[in-house]
């Protein structure tokens, strides 16, 4: 259940200006392998980028918005929060992937933003407006220490204006909300 460090911070750097656009989020929500347990605490996988040296600091602002978001879902549900992986009921791991440089204009057909010919002239019949939105995906996962993911999955979107912090984590919430919708309450 590790996504890892290095992994992150190659892929957080956009991801600061990610989950915002027309189209709506596809979500692909994990099968869980395992049964669902009882628990009551939850550490992350991995440490905060802010302790990372020479973490970029729209990364460390983009971590610390996720795991704010987060934080705010499982303690509406009861559960809290410990810093020790090895001492909590489960472990939270994350990951953000972006591919850049897509169309952000069609919120009726989004695959055709994402095909759509880069190299034809503006102007010229049906090109979109807004071209080099990042389109990122959020992979959550919540499983025992070392064992599989038993709720999350992975939520992606494409941005139109990744600049808007309310923008951001309004889509960071609908994400985390969605990926974590059947975590029960804490017992």
């Amino acid at each position: 259940m590790q996504f890892g460090t290095l992994g992150r911070l190659a892929v957080l750097a956009l991801g600061a200006l990610a989950l915002l656009a027309c189209e709506t989020m596809d979500v692909e929500r994990v099968q869980p392998a395992e049964a669902p347990v009882a628990f009551s605490t939850y550490a992350w996988g991995q440490s905060s980028l802010s302790e990372t040296p020479g973490a970029a600091a729209q990364l460390v602002e983009l971590d610390e918005e996720l795991r704010a978001t987060v934080a705010a879902l499982m303690q509406s549900r009861g559960y809290r929060l410990v810093e020790d992986p090895t001492a909590a009921d489960m472990v939270m791991d994350y990951q953000v992937a972006i591919v850049d440089e897509e169309f952000a204009s069609d919120s009726e057909n989004s695959s055709w933003d994402a095909q759509f010919d880069s190299n034809a002239q503006r102007g010229v019949v049906e090109l979109p407006s807004q071209v080099g939105a990042p389109r990122v995906t959020l992979t959550l996962g919540l499983g025992r220490l070392g064992g599989r993911v038993i709720w999350g999955g992975n939520a992606t979107k494409l941005l139109a204006r990744p600049e808007n912090r309310d923008e951001r984590r309004r889509v960071l919430n609908t994400a985390v909300q969605e990926l974590l919708r059947d975590v029960p309450p804490a017992y």
